[in-house]
């Protein structure tokens, strides 16, 4: 409970302004008080109101006395969209899981000669990766947020045949949905960019004067496909 209560106060935004103010509603009040009489009534507001102003200056000089930095670290997926399972790693210090994210307790001497820490977030079964730096200052709860996006990087290596098995040189082979295209060398070899990530299941195709022929394939591996007449 009181690290919420840190963690809300330390975030007021101009701390100095809100304890100045506080002070002259405390006075104003105070001074009202004391013309109606009401001697204990206006020490007690004026207190409470002193009290509740300074907070955030009291909270943020904890917290800066404590040194520990309390990092919340979000992954988010291309469409912006939170996500809970993923595997996630940082440079220093080590995370736990926190609700429906991550979190990083990292004491100021801990921090890297540089101020940085580095978060990497990967879901294997969407091919999705991500990264993302931080470099903590004077707000000892930040955010890290890690936006993904897809993987690109799988290339498909293969040979395209005959229906009798003997290479097909000048095939030409692409991907559903892909505008890159690769031509057989004269062992029917091709290597094919499928901006998918490696193990994604593509849908090939290739295709030589009337022959035609289509298999589903995994990025980064060999994949064999048959011409045939369609």
């Amino acid at each position: 409970m009181l690290e919420q209560l840190l963690k809300i106060a330390s975030h007021i935004g101009h701390q100095g302004m809100v304890a100045s103010c506080a002070v002259l509603i405390a006075a104003s009040i105070a001074a009202y008080l004391l013309r109606q009489k009401e001697t204990v009534l206006a020490a007690i507001a004026a207190a409470a109101i002193l009290a509740l102003g300074a907070a955030p200056l009291l909270a943020s000089a904890i917290l800066k006395s404590r040194g520990v930095y309390h990092i919340q670290v979000v992954v988010l997926r291309p469409d912006q969209t939170p996500m809970e399972l993923a595997q996630v790693k940082s440079s220093t210090g080590e995370l736990r899981m926190d609700g429906s994210g991550w979190a990083l307790d990292i004491p100021q001497q801990s921090r890297p000669a540089d101020g940085k820490i580095s978060f990497s977030a990967s879901a294997k079964d969407e091919f999705l990766n991500g990264n993302s730096t931080l470099i903590p200052a004077g707000d000892y709860y930040p955010t890290a947020t890690i936006q993904t996006v897809a993987e690109t990087s799988g290339i498909l290596r293969g040979v395209v045949v005959h229906e009798d098995m003997t290479a097909v040189a000048g095939a030409t082979v692409y991907i559903d949905g892909n505008s890159d295209k690769a031509v057989t060398d004269q062992k029917g070899n091709f290597v094919l960019p499928t901006r998918a990530g490696k193990g994604q299941l593509v849908e090939v195709n290739a295709r030589k004067g009337p022959l035609k022929g289509h298999i589903s394939a995994r990025a980064g591996k060999t994949a064999e496909i048959i011409l045939s007449q369609q």
